[in-house]
């Protein structure tokens, strides 16, 4: 180690602002260019190196020797590249997790409207093919209305829209098979 290493590192060790400086003009550029192999990329290549110098800055350590010194430099920098590469990994992991999430959730809430409309479509099929005093009566019922305003509505007693209502749900019962689980479920009966 030659006189000049030697005052470098004494005045790094002593905290010198100007052995910072110094540090800069030696190491910066070359640690710049030996992060950019690791990462491909300038603006977190400098990122890198300057936490790397803030740390230095920032620490206690004591140095022995100019090669110890650099070779510490260069190891800081490549495991602060490698800590990079590493969480660059894990943000594209979870970037395309969510991605592949949402898209699931899209094409299962596209699947879910799909089976709902064609559930709906095969009930008002059936419901279309009821006869058509009974079919009035349900369709009034899918409105939402009460026996009472359907009897008053299509002036009727409310018993014979009681025993229409029981007649179409048997009817939907016998020809919607499995389906007729998701009429109760979507309370339609």
């Amino acid at each position: 180690m030659n006189q000049v290493e030697k005052e470098f590192i004494e005045r790094l060790n002593q905290k010198q602002t100007e052995a910072y400086r110094d540090l800069f003009r030696m190491f910066y550029r070359y640690l710049v260019i030996y992060a950019v192999r690791y990462v491909g990329l300038q603006e977190p290549a400098e990122d890198i190196v300057q936490e790397v110098f803030v740390g230095l800055w920032k620490g206690n350590k004591v140095y022995n020797s100019f090669y110890g010194f650099r070779a510490f430099l260069y190891e800081s920098v490549r495991n602060g590249c490698l800590n990079y590469l590493k969480h660059k990994k894990q943000e594209e992991r979870y970037i395309t997790y969510t991605i592949l999430t949402e898209r699931e959730e899209q094409e299962e809430t596209e699947n879910y409207e799909l089976m709902r409309e064609e559930i709906y479509r095969r009930i008002y099929r059936v419901v279309e093919e009821l006869p058509e005093g009974c079919r009035k009566i349900f369709e009034q019922h899918l409105k939402g209305r009460k026996n009472e305003e359907i009897a008053a509505l299509l002036n009727i007693s409310v018993e014979t829209v009681k025993s229409q209502k029981k007649k179409a749900v048997r009817i939907l019962r016998e020809r919607l098979g499995s389906l007729y689980f998701l009429v109760v479920c979507l309370n339609l009966v």
